[in-house]
């Protein structure tokens, strides 16, 4: 599997129910296309797949994957006929793939390993050294991003067209400097895409205009948008129907097949399967706490010493959930449950 973006840990984690996890099936349905995880040697549009490797190359090198990355490979690389690397948004991905694994490593550990991945897919060519220099320069990027006041990020509840467009004006400055001609593919669609977003706001929320005033401006607005533009709007409107329609059925608290009945109405079938799936594999796991939850619980009126109470929690938690990340999450609930 690939994997799209970073999902914050903690007890939000421990807490999420179908739709946060149903995203995940309305990604894939009506996300963007990806290149395949071993694409055929064939070259378009002067691009050439990057050589082939490993699925995992820490693996083949006997080094474990990070918990956050095991069992799930890194997207591949693009490079050009003449060994470059392609300056595309597909680089970037591949480096966010990485950073899923941030938290559990050391950042020394987590530059190896990307180099690793590097090294498995581009080997002995210029592409090697340009990802290399690529991947420092996104990291002063992200280093830099978290020193700015709320991130770069505009401060406070109250809607600021102003600050909203010196957070961005301040994200801008900051990607061109640190990354040079990689910041446009890196950020650019996604800088547009939120001044777009603010422009439509700015509209929106204008008092001076009646209702009809604002339809007209707004669809003025999207009409002067490029078509690709426009296209993606379209989708990432899609994706967001979808989700509100997996939240109403959720909220429905209908059974498992008159879920999958709407699901499949208002997704589609594929969609629909992922997200019934999704719910009984999330059911399944909370009755898999409730029964692990219920022998801390026992633990718990033993009056033990800190330590010993943490050890035997430790090891009920182990028994009922052996994959790391099933007891993270677990950890995560008690955590904020304050046990």
């Amino acid at each position: 599997m690939t994997i799209r973006g970073t999902l914050a840990q903690g007890a939000w984690y421990g807490g999420i129910g179908v739709v946060a996890v149903a995203v995940a099936a309305v990604w894939h349905a009506l996300g963007r296309s990806e290149p395949p995880a071993a694409p055929a040697p064939t070259r378009v549009a002067g691009i050439v797949p990057a050589r082939e490797a490993p699925p995992a190359a820490a693996a083949a090198s006997g080094t474990a994957l990070p918990a956050p990355l095991a069992g799930t490979h890194a997207p591949r690389l693009p490079v050009d006929a003449q060994g470059h690397l392609v300056k595309r948004r597909a680089v970037r991905d591949f480096f966010d793939y990485f950073l899923l694994a941030q938290n559990d490593v050391t950042a020394a550990a987590l530059d190896a390993l990307v180099a690793r991945e590097i090294a498995a897919q581009l080997d002995g060519t210029i592409a090697q050294r340009e990802a290399l220099d690529v991947w420092q320069r996104y990291r002063a990027y992200l280093a830099a991003l978290a020193r700015l006041p709320d991130g770069g990020a505009s401060s406070g509840g109250r809607f600021d067209a102003d600050a909203i467009a010196a957070a961005l004006d301040r994200r801008d400055t900051l990607a061109n400097r640190t990354l040079g001609v990689w910041s446009a593919p890196f950020f650019g669609a996604e800088q547009q895409r939120q001044r777009d977003v603010l422009e439509r706001l700015l509209i929106v929320r204008d008092p001076t205009l009646t209702d009809a005033q604002k339809r007209d401006r707004l669809a003025a607005h999207e009409q002067s948008l490029s078509p690709d533009r426009r296209d993606e709007n379209a989708r990432l409107t899609r994706q967001r129907d979808a989700i509100a329609t997996v939240a109403r059925l959720e909220r429905s608290g209908d059974a498992s097949a008159a879920l999958q009945a709407q699901a499949v109405a208002a997704l589609g079938p594929d969609v629909a399967a992922r997200v019934v799936r999704m719910q009984q594999d999330d059911d399944a796991w909370r009755a898999r706490y409730r029964d692990y939850a219920a022998e801390r619980d026992r633990i718990d009126t033993q009056r033990l010493a800190p330590d010993a109470r943490a050890a035997q929690v430790a090891q009920v938690r182990q028994r009922y959930f052996a994959d790391p990340a099933d007891a993270s999450r677990a950890a995560a609930l008690d955590a904020g449950a304050g046990r």
